[in-house]
């Protein structure tokens, strides 16, 4: 992976702006692409997943082979495994585990889905 740094930005930019290596880029990168509906960026209209349209409604059986199908098209990525589970006790909400192989290094993102959003938990 190609040493460089990049902003912090989760849901919204570091208040002070702070560096991020490239692991951390790539974890952004995938937070956002998940978040990003397609076709809503100008530039370019294919990129995004739009996970917020499965906020709210039972999740289909193909959605984590989906999500890794479109991980795994980072060049920067070797392999992608995702997990979904239901989070117990709260309806319609789900955590999404992913496991993302980047030059022999592993990088873990879980998410939580629920009917209010989605929120980066690692």
């Amino acid at each position: 992976m190609t040493e460089y740094l990049d902003i912090r930005c989760g849901d919204d930019l570091d208040l002070f702006a702070r560096d991020v290596r490239p692991l951390e880029v790539l974890a952004q990168d995938i937070y956002h692409w998940l978040i990003t509906h397609k076709g809503s960026l100008f530039r370019d209209p294919d990129w995004g997943f739009g996970l917020e349209s499965y906020l709210g409604k039972p999740l289909p059986t193909t959605l984590a082979g989906e999500i890794e199908a479109g991980i795994r098209r980072d060049d920067r990525v070797s392999d992608a495994r995702c997990t979904i589970t239901k989070v117990p006790g709260e309806e319609e909400s789900y955590r999404l585990d992913l496991q993302v192989e980047v030059d022999d290094q592993f990088l873990t993102i879980a998410l939580q889905m629920s009917p209010n959003g989605i929120v980066r938990v690692a």
